[in-house]
């Protein structure tokens, strides 16, 4: 039996502080485009742009890269899930389900009575539906190793007002006098 292909579910967070919001925004869609990934969500303030973007899984890295070139990194995180086990009991269940299923249709072709007939067809479509569930579920596992999760916020750098300067020059001032 040949080993499980191992299926990741990546996430990247990154904080940033930025002299503008502008350009963060832009390299945010042209990279999410050119990596063939899409902007999940955004949302921009005055001081804040938080963009949710997904990307290639193996792209996650470069998409961080990229991204942490454009101001002061102040957080930098990435994170995998295993859902490899997941997949494989998922892929199992299924497979039960579905040889449960055709054990019922050929009942259903056999059944005679009425009152077989219907609860045949009950069972045969809650089986169906935990089939479906089921199937929806390996789906979005698929969909989400395939394309990873990342996360940035970018925060618009505070320029120190003229009561901030003047007092921090006092306060250098003063340390220096007590340092030889």
């Amino acid at each position: 039996m040949e080993p499980a292909q191992r299926m990741l579910v990546r996430r990247g967070d990154l904080a940033e502080e930025v002299e503008d919001l502008n350009p963060p925004l832009v390299r945010s869609h042209s990279l999410t485009e050119s990596l063939g990934g899409y902007i999940a969500s955004e949302s921009k303030d005055d001081r804040t742009l938080n963009v949710s973007l997904r990307v290639p899984e193996p792209k996650l890295d470069v998409a961080l890269d990229s991204l942490s070139q454009l101001g002061t990194v102040t957080s930098r995180r990435v994170s995998s899930q295993d859902v490899t086990e997941e997949s494989i009991d998922v892929q199992a269940r299924i497979a039960s389900l579905s040889a449960e299923r055709d054990q019922l249709r050929t009942l259903l072709d056999k059944a005679v009575n009425i009152n077989d007939v219907f609860t045949i067809e009950r069972e045969l479509a809650r089986v169906q539906g935990d089939i479906d569930s089921l199937e929806h579920r390996l789906d979005h596992l698929k969909n989400t190793s395939a394309l990873a999760e990342l996360n940035a916020e970018f925060k618009k750098k505070r320029d120190p007002g003229p009561v901030t300067v003047f007092f921090s020059a006092i306060g250098r001032g003063i340390g220096r006098l007590f340092v030889r």
